[in-house]
């Protein structure tokens, strides 16, 4: 016995997975280094065979000047999803990078081997932190759903609504900062309340010497009150989860 797919089908199903693709190659957390390219590939794949029955419904007879420009749109537009909900994920490592820049530890920067990059060390904490509370309380499945309901204002085949896009981003960097100032804001002032009370002693007693006892004073006082930061991660996590799936859900073509 032959099976037999329709033509619109598989074109769905490549067109689908363009989108998916692009979307999870950006998007935390798929886009980890520690999960493999064949499992990428793989969830992309199962997300578009999942979307099915939403992209094969409004597809036109494909030809292959068709396919071959709506592949390259699909995957524009899942980069473009994946990439708006990096920015607002990154807030959470931005805010530790913060505290970093006024406790003192990013004089010591730490080569973080799964983002290939050069992170601080109370920055990629806080990363991790938030990695695992987006498993835990099911925030990946909402990320998931919002790229699902993305096909209800921009369909398959649709252009690519730039201005809309670039809007998006805008205000996804403004609310990134918002957020990490929410997040890192007690302890910065804590901290700069320390170099205000050192400037004081230093002009009290002037024969220490604060730049010898300034930088551990400033690291001790970071390490014993980092957990201010802590219960303030799932709050500002969920709130940037929700905004990412609305800014998804807010982008329309035509």
């Amino acid at each position: 016995m032959d099976l037999q797919v329709p033509t619109v089908t598989l074109a769905a199903l490549l067109l689908g997975t363009a989108r998916a693709t692009g979307f999870v190659v950006l998007a935390p957390p798929f886009n980890s280094r520690t999960i493999p390219v064949p499992v990428k590939g793989a969830l992309a794949l199962a997300l578009s065979v999942a979307l099915l029955t939403r992209i094969a419904p409004s597809l036109p007879e494909p030809t292959a000047g068709f396919l071959v420009v709506a592949a390259v749109t699909e995957a524009v537009i899942g980069a473009g999803l994946g990439f708006v909900v990096q920015l607002l994920f990154t807030a959470v490592q931005m805010a530790g990078d913060l505290i970093d820049v006024t406790g003192g530890f990013s004089l010591q920067p730490a080569y973080d081997p799964l983002a290939m990059t050069t992170n601080s060390s109370v920055g990629r904490l806080h990363y991790l932190l938030a990695t695992t509370l987006l498993f835990t309380s099911g925030g990946h499945l909402l990320i998931v759903k919002g790229f699902a309901t993305s096909y209800e204002g921009m369909p398959v085949g649709a252009p690519v609504p730039t201005d809309q896009l670039a809007e998006v981003m805008v205000t996804a960097f403004s609310m990134m900062f918002l957020a990490a100032l929410q997040i890192a804001g007690p302890m910065v002032a804590v901290l700069l309340l320390a170099d205000v009370a050192l400037a004081l002693l230093s002009r009290a007693a002037p024969a220490l010497n604060i730049f010898a006892i300034g930088f551990p004073v400033k690291i001790m006082l970071t390490l014993a009150l980092l957990g201010l930061t802590f219960p303030l991660l799932p709050p500002a996590l969920d709130a940037l989860l929700e905004q990412a799936a609305r800014a998804m859900v807010a982008l329309r073509s035509g």
